[in-house]
């Protein structure tokens, strides 16, 4: 059995890659739509504050623990059990989902979800040492999509990842601004725009792992996906 954590994403990662071996054409009819599209109304029901976004200046913010504060000094994340980023705040890859399984975790990407993840990367050369990782919907109350959009792109100014990998089609279309269902901009590249004076951030848009687990024939074309993000971090 693995001795820690490291080991068994080790473990996981070479069943990924064992996984991945089939050659067949995956039938997309036979999918089902389970984790295709977040619904926030999960994580609460309150009103949407659209207010903020306005009263908000990000421009002398320069580090995710300075944004995180300050967040944090206009109550829109609490200090109790926000999911709101983890990994190195300096990464070349930048993995962004659209929300956390549930608000008790102080991390994204926990649980089951987490794991495949965490193999996904490993199997790439990739971890929390050299990656950094959010959702588009973090907060304990609805945020207006501007402001979301708005702290998401912070993030990626402040990160300066070389690549973004977009989880599933609900980030995709807010990143990219594509209307493609996630079936046909799965495994596509696209410019990603930060701000008018930076240059435009490279994104894969990808099947979520909350998709993955219950499809298992999603694994090929995943792997795919991260064979192609590997060599252009190589």
């Amino acid at each position: 059995m693995p001795k820690n954590h490291n080991e068994s994403v080790t473990v996981e990662a070479i069943k990924w890659l064992y996984d991945i071996g089939c050659d067949e054409p995956l039938n997309v009819d036979k999918r089902s739509f389970h984790g295709l599209i977040s619904s926030i109304d999960k994580i609460n029901d309150k009103k949407t504050y659209s207010g903020f976004t306005e009263h908000l200046n990000f421009e002398k913010i320069d580090s995710i623990k300075s944004l995180e504060e300050y967040l944090l000094s206009k109550n829109i994340i609490l200090d109790c059990s926000i999911p709101f980023y983890d990994g190195s705040d300096k990464a070349d890859l930048m993995v962004i989902g659209d929300k956390p399984e549930n608000l008790t975790n102080k991390k994204p990407f926990q649980g089951e979800e987490g794991k495949l993840l965490d193999a996904m990367l490993k199997a790439i050369s990739f971890d929390k040492t050299n990656t950094y990782y959010t959702n588009l919907h973090f907060a304990s109350i609805k945020l207006d999509m501007n402001l979301l959009l708005k702290i998401i792109k912070k993030q990626i100014s402040i990160v300066e990842p070389k690549i973004i990998i977009m989880l599933g089609a609900e980030v995709t279309k807010v990143l990219s601004n594509t209307e493609d269902s996630i079936f046909h901009s799965r495994g596509k590249w696209y410019d990603i725009n930060i701000e008018d004076n930076l240059e435009p951030v490279l994104g894969i848009s990808m099947f979520h792992p909350r998709y993955i687990l219950v499809n298992k024939e999603s694994k090929k074309e995943t792997w795919e996906d991260l064979k192609e993000i590997r060599k252009k971090l190589t």
